[in-house]
């Protein structure tokens, strides 16, 4: 997997050092209620999560890590779409730590994976999607150009074209 970098983000495969990172917002409520999965109560919890993010770091899976800590706040991820849409399309999902919220880190982060997709994947494509009580997400993909395409149960889900790339990645 290839390593991408803004100003503020590294983008890269996860490390077993980052288990105390990663454990910080795993275990926060309102990270993993927004994010849909169960807070880790234990780092032996966040350990199972991370040696399967050791694992998917080679293909599609990366930390985000602030570059002046190198701390890990989030992950991001590129992957085959779980709901069936197009044939030459991904899926990008993202989770950011609370305390590094509203600061435009995970618009950051999108761009990078975006261009990424696009460029070197060879996808037409991406697909993103939120819970319907996330707002924050939703602020973070419109900002990013997705466009709403429609709702599913309790997700939202939106498509950015890579016909549609140029007028949002300055």
């Amino acid at each position: 997997m290839k390593i991408l970098k803004s100003n503020r983000l590294i983008l890269r495969p996860w490390k077993f050092s980052d288990l105390d990172d990663l454990h910080e917002f795993t275990s926060n409520k309102k990270v993993a209620n927004l994010a849909g999965f169960n807070v880790k109560n234990s780092k032996d919890e966040s350990l199972n999560i991370l040696n399967q993010f050791v694992i998917d770091s080679s293909s599609s899976l990366w930390a985000i890590e602030l570059k002046n800590s190198n701390k890990a706040i989030g992950w991001i991820e590129l992957h085959s779409p779980t709901e069936g849409t197009d044939k030459n399309s991904k899926e990008i999902g993202f989770v950011l730590s609370q305390k590094y919220w509203g600061q435009g880190l995970m618009p950051e982060a999108i761009k990078q994976v975006i261009s990424y997709g696009f460029f070197e994947g060879k996808i037409d494509s991406i697909v993103c999607s939120h819970f319907t009580n996330n707002v924050q997400s939703k602020r973070v993909i419109e900002k990013c150009g997705f466009k709403y395409i429609i709702k599913n149960n309790d997700k939202l889900y939106y498509r950015l074209n890579k016909s549609n790339l140029s007028i949002h990645q300055s």
